[in-house]
């Protein structure tokens, strides 16, 4: 079979899977990978989605695109990305399996992309980055490095090339994140956002496999079994900063793009150490760190930005200057969380935002001043027509949706008689919940995950995820590096 990708589609960057009998199976998107089985006059019968079914012969071409895809782990950050090396890099992966509702996640996900839509028996990862060491960012990691998921029970062999990560364990005795030092680190190149040169600065850090493999002092229970893993299953393990500027292999030249490492900042302090600064509580600490990543094709920039906050951001606006931040699409910090600087809200000034996060939590992400601020401070751009649009927000969450259905009848599992939903009543499993007649209660039948995909050709940019109906698209598309 012969892989091939879909184009632009004449300007329409989706069209619809067909079977023998004409019948629509799913929709297929600029730049989704298909396997050519036959040609047959002006179609080609592919296998796409997992499924085959017949598409016009001339929407296909051998190069495929920059792939963004936003996963929907919950309450959780987890981004697949495809370069256009046919390289594909993992950006954290939610919580575990096991705290999911649904019991399924990134790994889920991951294994269906390799094994049923790209076809490959092994999930290859080139690199598998852990922005910061919360759970809701390596729970997932452990489903994926033991190379397991449930609902069906499946095992997958996975394969990484390189982890990278912040520096920071999660050590089972104070301190915690690491041991620390007061000390002073000189003029900071900007010095226009409140950050004192003195502080508290973490000089214990991860580096290698062994750190991971035998680390200084004993880790948590759950992060000790997420360290054994990276210990073990990637064949190379290193610290990010912003001081390596690019991620290896991804500087200008090397790759058809770039990937900018612009932090965590890790501060030359006076005696000749390095550290990364204590920045307010252990959460703050861990979440300011994050690994923050810029990816650029052509004209395009998109900003993954892990779980920065207030003090992060100013922290890493007195070591870059503001256009280093500037881009087409940024992951939108922290869920949606309003722990935000305006100042580095209007340098990310992001044509498309899009915000990662769950149902089920107590934090009320995303937070209504930083979607307002996204949408003000967001720049417009112009559609492929040149019609004028205003900057886009995503929500996972909100592009979640469930199919609710009526109860006409149960059975007893392992066989009985079937009971009508009017005699039966039910419990949900909430404290100081009541029974309920089955009848007058809708249930969720099936789940439409708010999985965002990003595409672009270095030009373009296409914005995307799945109607509640569960085959089309929502389908926005802008041009890059164009100011309307």
């Amino acid at each position: 079979m012969k892989r091939q990708f879909i184009n632009d589609i004449a300007g329409k960057f989706k069209t619809a899977l067909k079977d023998d009998a004409g019948k629509t199976l799913a929709y297929v998107l600029w730049g989704d990978l298909v396997h050519v089985h036959e040609t047959r006059g002006t179609l080609a019968r592919v296998t796409a989605r997992g499924q085959k079914g017949w598409l016009p012969k001339s929407i296909l071409a051998d190069e495929g695109l920059l792939e963004v895809y936003v996963i929907d782990v919950g309450q959780g950050d987890g981004v697949l990305m495809r370069t256009p090396d046919d390289a594909w890099h993992l950006v954290d992966a939610g919580v575990s399996n096991a705290m999911q509702m649904t019991k399924k996640g990134a790994a889920n996900f991951l294994r269906w992309k390799f094994q049923t839509d790209l076809g490959r028996r092994v999930v290859h990862l080139k690199n598998l980055i852990l922005s910061h060491p919360d759970f809701d960012h390596y729970g997932g990691m452990i489903d994926l490095l033991n190379g397991k998921v449930q609902r069906p029970e499946r095992t997958f062999e996975v394969a990484v090339d390189n982890f990278f990560h912040n520096g920071m364990g999660r050590f089972a005795k104070a301190p915690k994140l690491g041991k620390a030092v007061s000390a002073s680190t000189g003029p900071l190149p900007f010095d226009d956002y409140g950050v004192d040169e003195g502080g508290t600065f973490i000089t214990e850090l991860l580096e290698g496999k062994s750190s991971f493999r035998s680390p200084p002092r004993p880790f948590e229970e759950t992060f000790a079994e997420f360290a054994a893993l990276v210990g073990k299953v990637p064949e190379n393990v290193s610290r990010l900063s912003q001081k390596d500027e690019y991620l290896p292999g991804y500087k200008p030249g090397e790759a058809p793009v770039s990937i900018r490492v612009l932090g965590p900042i890790m501060e030359e302090l006076t005696g000749g150490r390095q550290g990364l600064r204590e920045l307010g509580s252990e959460s703050v600490t861990r979440n300011g760190h994050s690994i923050v990543l810029r990816v650029d094709f052509n004209k395009v920039r998109i900003l993954l930005t892990g779980d920065l906050n207030t003090a992060s951001q100013r922290l890493l606006l007195s070591y870059q200057p503001l256009p280093e931040f500037a881009v087409d699409v940024a992951k939108g910090c922290h869920h949606g969380s309003d722990d935000i600087d305006l100042r580095f809200v209007r340098a990310i000034k992001a044509r498309a935002t899009v915000v990662s996060s769950g149902d089920n939590e107590d934090y009320a992400h995303p937070r209504p001043r930083v979607l307002g601020a996204s949408a003000r401070y967001g720049r417009e751009c112009k559609g492929v027509k040149g019609e004028l649009l205003p900057p886009l927000l995503y929500s996972t969450e909100l592009a979640r949706s469930v199919k609710l259905s009526d109860v006409e009848a149960v059975r007893p599992r392992g066989g009985g008689a079937e009971l009508a939903a009017a005699a039966a009543d039910i419990k949900a499993t909430e404290r100081g919940a009541r029974f309920e007649p089955l009848d007058e209660m809708p249930i969720s039948t099936d789940l439409m995950y708010g999985l965002i995909n990003v595409r672009t050709d270095g030009e373009r940019v296409l914005c995307a995820y799945m109607k509640e109906g569960g085959k089309d698209f929502d389908v926005q598309v802008f041009r890059a590096g164009v100011e309307p």
